[in-house]
C-alpha cells in the first residue's frame, strides 16, 4: 500500500514536521500518546509517549518504535500504552 498525504489525513493524521528531510504525520491518541508516521528519512510507526509532568510535549517524552505497517494495530498499541518507566 502506498502511503499518501490524502490517506494519512483520512485516518486522522496531521502533518507535524517538515524540516529538511524529516516528515512526520501525527495522530493524537490521548493526552499522553501520539501515534506518529515517520515518512522520512526512515519510514515507520512510533508512539510518542509524553512524560507525566511534561513541560514541552514535543521534547519531554519517549519514542516507542513499532514493528508493523498495519495502521489499525498501531493505533490499538498506541492507545494501550499507559506509560513508560525508565
Amino acid at each position: 500500500m502506498e502511503i499518501t498525504k490524502e490517506f494519512l489525513e483520512s485516518r486522522g493524521f496531521v502533518l507535524d514536521n517538515q524540516e529538511n528531510v524529516v516528515i512526520n504525520y501525527v495522530k493524537k491518541i490521548n493526552e499522553r500518546n501520539d501515534l506518529v508516521v515517520a515518512v522520512s528519512p526512515l519510514p515507520g510507526f512510533f508512539v510518542w509517549v509524553k512524560e507525566e509532568d511534561f513541560e514541552d510535549p514535543n521534547m519531554d517524552g519517549v519514542r516507542v518504535h513499532l514493528d508493523t505497517d498495519d495502521f489499525d494495530l498501531a493505533e490499538r498499541i498506541a492507545s494501550a500504552i499507559a506509560g513508560v518507566e525508565m
